[in-house]
Order: structure tokens, then sequence, then C-alpha cells
């Protein structure tokens, strides 16, 4: 799978967050599936997806929903296994390891930063 780059400030420091992105059916089927935890430093892009499930997943997650331009529509926080989200207005939805957005301090309506 291809990775894109999202630039973020944390820590008093700028970081890139390494983003695996999923663009095809069996990609966005199979997505955080079978791993046991997510780093800081990593995230899934679900391209051309507006809803996520947790069924079957072994953690919680942070959930944000994206317009075609890349800013924020949907903020979900600590999305815990077995729940299910959904934001119609998306287009695309990527998901970080649960409590980064907090850290991050992004909010709806914010534009991320991406590079390859």
């Amino acid at each position: 799978m291809r990775k894109l780059y999202l630039s973020v400030a944390y820590d008093k420091e700028d970081r890139n967050l390494a983003i695996v992105v999923a663009d095809n059916f069996w990609t966005r089927f199979k997505g955080l599936l079978g791993t046991s935890s997510l780093q800081e430093s990593q995230g899934l892009l679900l391209c051309n997806c507006n809803s996520v499930h947790m069924v079957g997943m072994r953690y919680a997650l942070d959930i944000i929903y994206l317009d075609k331009a890349g800013a924020i529509l949907k903020i979900v926080e600590n999305l815990n296994p077995w729940q299910i989200s959904c934001c119609w207005k998306a287009q695309d939805t990527l998901e970080i390891k649960s409590g980064m957005i907090h850290r991050f301090g992004w909010q709806v309506g914010m534009e991320l930063q991406w590079h390859k």
C-alpha cells in the first residue's frame, strides 16, 4: 500500500505521521483489523469512505472525517471496539491512535497538511 505523510505539531516539535492509504475495496475492508495497536506516528486513510465500524477491533481509535479539500468535517474521539460512526458529507476518513486528536489540537474546519 502507498503512504502519505501528514505534518503535525505536537510535543513542541513538528512531526510527520506516516499514513497508509486504503484506496480500494479490499484495503478499506481490512482496514486495521488484525492489528494489536497503532503507534502515535501512524494512521490509516480510508479513501471514498464516510463511515467506519469497529467490529472485531481490539482497541479504540480517533476518527477524522474529511471533505474533498482535506478539511475536517467531523471528529470522533475514542471510538471503542464494536461501535460505529459516520459522516454522510465526508469524502475520506482518517483513523489515528486514540487520544491524538486532543494532542494535536485538531478542530472541525481545519485543513490537514498532506505531503508525499
